[in-house]
């Protein structure tokens, strides 16, 4: 039965962050549901996995300090809310092990969005100026390293 849940939180998991991905390319917005069905998701996932009471602290720390992070970049204009929300709602899952490869993935895969993003705004606008004010669909990064982290951390557990 553990698995059997396992195996569905981590669906759920998959098909959230695909959800936020497409959301934020096709509208620039991820919806609230998105990081609430994640948050939800970890509980039972994370009970059928047997996670001790010293690792349901240290994700949820993970979390919180991603929380943290994240309502900064947000307060300084550098993320949207949907952002903001979706980190740390990842960061959970990830747990401190996860966390620097997810990140990673984020940063990186978020590097080639925003220079998608400028280029197709540079070849539209004509200048530098309207660009630089453009917003970037960053949940698509936040979904890849989140996407990452679960084929590396859930597909091997679930396979054995």
């Amino acid at each position: 039965m553990g698995d059997i849940i396992l195996i569905l939180s981590a669906v759920v998991f998959v098909v959230a962050l695909l959800d936020a991905a497409q959301g934020d390319l096709r509208r620039l917005r991820i919806p609230n549901r998105v990081p609430l069905v994640i948050l939800a998701a970890f509980v039972p996932a994370a009970l059928a996995g047997g996670l001790s009471g010293a690792d349901w602290l240290l994700h949820l720390g993970t979390g919180l300090l991603c929380f943290v992070g994240a309502a900064l970049l947000f307060s300084l204009g550098v993320w949207g809310g949907g952002d903001a929300k979706l980190v740390p709602a990842v960061a959970l899952w990830t747990g401190p092990a996860g966390l620097p490869r997810f990140l990673l993935v984020m940063a990186l895969v978020g590097g080639l969005v925003a220079l998608a993003a400028l280029l197709g705004r540079r070849a539209e606008a004509g200048g530098l100026r309207s660009v630089l004010r453009g917003r970037v669909p960053y949940g698509i990064a936040i979904a890849a390293g989140g996407l990452d982290w679960a084929a590396l951390s859930l597909l091997p557990r679930l396979a054995g």
